[in-house]
């Protein structure tokens, strides 16, 4: 008896050790996503090409190489001398204007890369939560089905129930254990995606499935231009203007001065100076230049509009998931799930008063933990579209 008492305690001492240690094995949301943060190659490249746009502002003001030349200009002697050309000054100022946009674009395209990784994150989180909490419920209802197919075979054995009755009890725990069997290796699957993700090899699960809140919700579809895809298309629409203007000023003279001595070597040293301008002769390839920067301007334009045509219908498709969603969740929280369980639980009294056989039984608690299902689905729907929601208007 003492021995029994002490494995008991031992047991239950180790059944919560166990728990315990799967409990700090739970990560949150907001620690899944900082440690996405910081793990994340997409991030990292982000940052990559800020630091490449930082480096090449420095470049705006760079000179081609000068032309190092040895001749002889009186037929006597070799001269050596130098020439530098310089374009028109202009187009070193707009050169370090495009070069500021393109950096400023790389900074919006950072923000663009952490938003769609907070997308990602909090989907495949939100998967986790889902199947995690079908599992749990597939779970209970398999050990309760379990029972039931046992019991229905040992009524039939002992000839209480015919086949059909003890058949049915059979195939209705098999197919809820075939469910229960695909809902654990979803959450497996999700799991593993946020190790991968997250680079916390520990997770072994997420935290329950909660109703999110939506905040600031408009039927005005202008805030889609609070979106780092918008804003980012809009700065892209800012450099091809500067790349334009760049254009046209490459189309202007440019300055070239040089040392070299052209005449005897008693020359003045003043008169060894040269200068000159390049003339822009070869019209047709700045004429084509300025015409495929044009181009390109109208592009960007296009494609911003584009953009703000996509994300508002993607937010109007959101928003109906969201009404609809919202209103099916409501219904589920104040009646649907309270309903659901008085079937389970008066279900179970009239079978076990002999009122209903197994077939009714189970049918009637299958339809109870459906509602339960289509609620965690129905959660799920809800919650993916507040984040599709922030996503589009720039509030993740």
């Amino acid at each position: 008896m003492k021995i029994s008492i002490v494995k008991y305690f031992a047991l239950i001492f180790f059944t919560g050790y166990v728990e315990w240690i799967s409990a700090q094995n739970v990560i949150s949301e907001q620690a899944a996503l900082d440690s996405a943060m910081k793990h994340s190659p997409l991030l990292k490249s982000a940052e990559l090409q800020v630091r490449q746009s930082n480096y090449l502002r420095k470049t705006a003001f760079n000179l081609s190489n000068p032309d190092v030349i040895a001749e002889s200009p009186t037929g006597e002697f070799y001269a050596v001398g130098i020439l530098q050309s310089i374009e028109f000054p202009t187009v070193y100022f707009k050169q370090g204007q495009l070069l500021n946009q393109q950096s400023l674009l790389s900074e919006k395209g950072k923000a663009l890369t952490i938003y769609e990784v907070k997308r990602l994150i909090r989907s495949v989180y939100l998967n986790a939560q889902y199947t995690q909490q079908l599992y749990e419920q597939l779970k209970y209802q398999d050990s309760l089905y379990n029972q039931i197919q046992i019991s229905a075979r040992r009524q039939f054995d002992a000839g209480v129930i015919d086949y059909l009755a003890k058949t049915f009890a059979e195939s209705q725990y098999g197919e809820i254990h075939n469910q229960l069997v695909q809902a654990q290796n979803a959450f497996k699957a999700n799991v593993q995606q946020l190790k991968l993700y997250t680079g916390i090899s520990s997770v072994s699960s997420v935290s329950a499935l909660v109703k999110f809140t939506l905040l600031n919700l408009s039927a005005d579809t202008s805030v889609v231009t609070q979106s780092p895809l918008v804003q980012y298309a809009r700065q892209n629409q800012v450099v091809n203007q500067k790349q334009l203007s760049l254009e046209r000023n490459r189309a202007l003279p440019g300055l070239v001065v040089g040392f070299l001595n052209q005449g005897p070597r008693e020359t003045e040293t003043y008169y060894r100076f040269r200068v000159g301008f390049t003339v822009p002769l070869w019209f047709w390839q700045y004429s084509g230049n300025i015409k495929a920067a044009k181009t390109r301007v109208q592009i960007a334009e296009q494609q911003t509009r584009a953009q703000q045509q996509q994300l508002t219908a993607d937010l109007q498709t959101s928003m109906s998931e969201y009404t609809s969603a919202q209103q099916a969740v409501s219904y589920y929280e104040a009646s649907g799930l309270k309903q659901a369980e008085d079937i389970i639980s008066a279900a179970k009294r009239f079978f076990e008063s002999g009122k209903i056989d197994y077939i009714a039984y189970i049918r009637n608690i299958n339809d109870a933990y459906a509602v339960k299902r289509t609620y965690l689905e129905t959660l799920r729907t809800y919650n993916q579209s507040i984040i599709n929601i922030n996503y589009i208007t720039g509030n993740l």
